[in-house]
């Protein structure tokens, strides 16, 4: 005898696997744009990096009246352009400003992004609610007896004694 294998076959209990592979749906709406998120917000982590270290390099290197010109020119910018003021400054003044644009990858991609996915993970888990219905109905409860004193109802149709 083996003793891997148990003795009684009440002991062997399968279980319901759910083998199904990711709906072409869920990689369309989700999966898909969440990879995408993913590498546009670790881009755009790099690059605002590079941006904001190469800013600080030009700033190290003037005088400090000239930084204190330069402060005075970027809060003159922020009240006048709002916080963005680096997109809508003209191009000469930023570059004399040691100002460098901000990259659609930084900020604005991943934020579009991660809108659609906000949208899209409940659309899709609504749409498969409603795609997916329960395979068996269940029945209404029947009483089992006709007596009012006793209360036993079952969801099944009650078996007949005569038939095995």
């Amino acid at each position: 005898m083996n003793p891997a294998k148990p003795k009684n076959k009440k002991q062997i209990k399968k279980v319901p696997s759910h083998n199904r592979s990711s709906s072409p749906l869920f990689l369309l709406l989700v999966g898909i744009p969440f990879c995408f998120f993913l590498i546009s917000a670790m881009l755009g982590s790099v690059l605002k990096l590079d941006r904001v270290s190469s800013e600080s390099a030009f700033e190290n290197r003037l005088n400090p009246i000239e930084k204190a010109w330069r402060g005075l020119k970027l809060k003159v910018y922020a009240y006048e352009y709002g916080s963005d003021y680096r997109n809508k400054i003209p191009e000469n003044e930023g570059r004399a400003m040691g100002l460098i644009r901000e990259s659609i990858l930084e900020s604005t991609l991943p934020r579009y992004l991660f809108l659609f996915l906000a949208i899209a993970v409940p659309f899709y888990f609504f749409v498969r609610l409603f795609k997916d219905k329960p395979q068996k109905k269940t029945l209404w409860p029947v009483a089992l007896t006709t007596d009012p004193k006793v209360r036993k109802t079952s969801t099944h149709p009650p078996k007949k004694i005569g038939q095995n």
